[in-house]
């Protein structure tokens, strides 16, 4: 039996409070991750550094030890870098506050500085008010999609589009991520056993979205997201 408007609304109005809800919590996360190991780790480093100090004072030169000793420092090091890198893609880039063709902009420079990727964002305007949660979706849709296509695809050209659409009187946002990358055979790889783009279509579902994937090897890969704008109390 089909759900009626109502019903479909108010599923969509509990996915987007379900949206903010896991938002605040990822931020949560990184705050327990940079209060916790993050500093743990700068204190390992900081004892490492009083232990090659002791050693020295004590007249130990054993190569062994001091080839062990970097060793650790790099892995710390390394793991710092790794985790930092981490919290710094994820943090808040206020939502609230910016509007969603300033937010995907600032997420397309980030990225072109970090990978030198050619990255164009072509937005068809002018788009309706966006409520939160379809700016938090968008925003992390798409900072995956670029992260896949950097990391697995090898793609140094990628081309985002955002549009205004209407189907069957309701307005939607229709997003596409489309890289040059190596592409695969999406036969071969379902959504499901593919952490990243399980979240994609997980975040796209929460607020009453379809997820599409398309790629074949040598082809590149687009993802395209559809969402529904609801108006109301939550813009």
């Amino acid at each position: 039996m089909p759900r009626s408007p109502v019903a479909e609304r108010r599923e969509i109005s509990a996915s987007h409070r379900m949206m903010q809800v896991t938002e605040r919590e990822l931020q949560r996360i990184l705050l327990d991750i940079h209060d916790g190991p993050v500093q743990h780790m700068y204190a390992a480093l900081s004892q490492l550094d009083l232990l090659g100090r002791a050693l020295d004072a004590a007249g130990v030169r054993d190569p062994q030890v001091a080839e062990r000793t970097e060793r650790i420092r790099l892995l710390l090091e390394g793991g710092l870098n790794e985790v930092r890198s981490f919290i710094g893609a994820f943090r808040p880039p206020e939502f609230e506050a910016r509007g969603l063709v300033t937010l995907l902009e600032g997420l397309a420079l980030q990225h072109e500085a970090m990978t030198d990727t050619e990255l164009e964002l072509d937005v068809r305007t002018p788009l309706p008010d966006v409520p939160l949660p379809v700016k938090i979706g968008l925003y992390r849709v798409l900072q995956e999609g670029l992260s896949n296509a950097y990391r697995h695809g090898g793609a140094n050209r990628v081309v985002v589009r955002l549009r205004p659409v209407v189907r069957r009187g309701e307005r939607r946002l229709r997003m596409s991520v489309s890289d040059n990358g190596h592409g695969f055979d999406a036969r071969t790889v379902p959504v499901e056993k593919h952490y990243g783009l399980q979240g994609m279509r997980d975040r796209v579902e929460m607020i009453g979205g379809r997820f599409r994937l398309r790629s074949q090897p040598g082809r590149g890969a687009m993802i395209a997201v559809e969402v529904p704008i609801v108006p109301g109390e939550e813009r």
